[in-house]
């Protein structure tokens, strides 16, 4: 089955005489695409995207020894300025502030104390080391922004880019809890401090970010509205802006891919397919695996734009998908009548790739590594599982629980409980 999850935040308040609705954002972080798996005899795995899942978000956490330094304000170089207690908190939320993180880069969290003080011991805080290491929030030298005819800034590559290249690592300027405890306006104050207190440069970069309804009395929280990506931290969703990353633009079949480490607090861009030099580089903003209509309807309601890409003006995507639906269904049938084959596995690679769905590939190759076990090819069955895990680890990161079903494959292919399936 293919579903995508979206989570929604909304602002309500009446602004300028008229009524301001910040809602149904459909965030970055949760658009992409599941599917159902055989993973044993009697049994069924689901694969999907939850690299932000609270399962190993609140495991990166728990991990990390919280060891905050003596300073007057611990990790902070502010005060942290507060709420009152929120009833659908069960907490107060507090502006926190380091501006010295990242060697200046600096970063604002607005969230509960408890989360505040885990965050601040993760090895983003606590190793001076980790970013640089992971070379994070240092120019790779091969995207700019640009000015996109109809689309504003955009980004595209400097140079010819290769499957898997690196395009962006960088860690968020503000972290915003999710919460629909405080009016807007008093939510607008506690984010404006939190930016305000920012670096100078990070603190521009976020404020020339786009925004959706132009309304100054609310501009911080617009501009969350256009450019947000979600990130859990101690299980908790919170909003996440990285200025540098929002200027990558939308398109249905991006040739770019993303995930977010909940550890290093980074969110890595990487291309999915040659990138030429001045061709803009696209992540997806909603699932690419869902209708055009469904498309066009949440990118209208959460980003205020009618999408254009090449699938979108096509004729064909739709009946493609509704293909590759039925293609997956008859791979995952195991009973004596189904049609699922290496052939058929091998075909739906080929639809995936033409609909430019290079970033999302670890759903064909998954099905093409248990076809041709099936029929005992364990070594196709384990190129493919390899090439799975390579998928799932660009989309997202090395955490997910998806990467399970393809290492108990690669383990020992020939005892795997689909290796000559079909052949019995």
């Amino acid at each position: 089955m293919l579903y995508s999850i979206f989570c929604f935040l909304a602002f309500v308040s009446t602004c300028a005489g008229a009524i301001l609705t910040l809602a149904d954002q459909c965030w970055h972080e949760f658009p992409l695409s599941a599917a159902s798996f055989q993973s044993s005899l009697n049994g069924a795995y689901q694969i999907t995207s939850i690299a932000n899942s609270e399962v190993f978000q609140n495991e990166g956490l728990g991990r990390i020894k919280n060891t905050l330094g003596n300073t007057k304000y611990g990790r902070w170089t502010h005060q942290p300025i507060c709420t009152e207690i929120l009833e659908g908190v069960g907490d107060k939320l507090c502006v926190y502030t380091n501006s010295s993180f990242s060697h200046g880069r600096g970063i604002s969290i607005f969230t509960t104390p408890t989360i505040a003080e885990e965050v601040a011991g993760l090895p983003a805080f606590q190793d001076p080391a980790a970013l640089p290491k992971a070379n994070v929030n240092i120019d790779s030298r091969v995207w700019e922004a640009k000015s996109i005819p109809g689309k504003g800034i955009g980004v595209v590559a400097k140079r010819t880019l290769k499957f898997k290249d690196r395009v962006t690592a960088y860690t968020p300027a503000l972290l915003a809890y999710l919460d629909d405890g405080l009016e807007l306006l008093e939510r607008e104050k506690y984010l404006r401090i939190a930016v305000e207190q920012l670096p100078e440069a990070t603190r521009d970069s976020y404020l020339h970010l786009a925004y959706i309804y132009g309304y100054p009395d609310i501009r911080v929280q617009d501009i969350v509205k256009g450019n947000t990506f979600q990130l859990q931290l101690a299980g908790q969703n919170h909003l996440a802006i990285f200025p540098e990353t929002s200027r990558f633009n939308h398109d249905c079949s991006p040739n770019a891919q993303y995930y977010l480490d909940p550890e290093l607090l980074t969110h890595f861009v990487h291309t999915t397919r040659p990138v030429a030099p001045g061709e803009e580089i696209n992540l997806v903003y909603t699932s690419p695996l869902e209708d055009t209509a469904t498309r066009q309807q949440k990118l209208q309601d959460g980003f205020h734009f009618t999408c254009s890409c090449s699938r979108c003006t096509a004729h064909s995507t739709d009946p493609t998908l509704d293909q590759m639906q039925g293609m997956q269904d008859s791979l995952n049938d195991w009973s004596a009548t189904s049609t699922g084959s290496p052939k058929l596995a091998e075909k739906l690679l080929q639809l995936y790739r033409k609909e430019g769905l290079e970033g999302f590939l670890d759903i064909p190759y998954g099905f093409a590594a248990l076809a041709y076990n099936a029929v005992g090819n364990s070594k196709e069955a384990e190129k493919y599982a390899n090439l799975a895990r390579e998928a799932i680890l660009m989309k997202d990161g090395p955490w997910t629980p998806n990467l399970q079903l393809w290492n108990e494959l690669l383990k020992d292919s020939k005892k795997h409980w689909s290796y000559r399936r079909r052949l019995e």
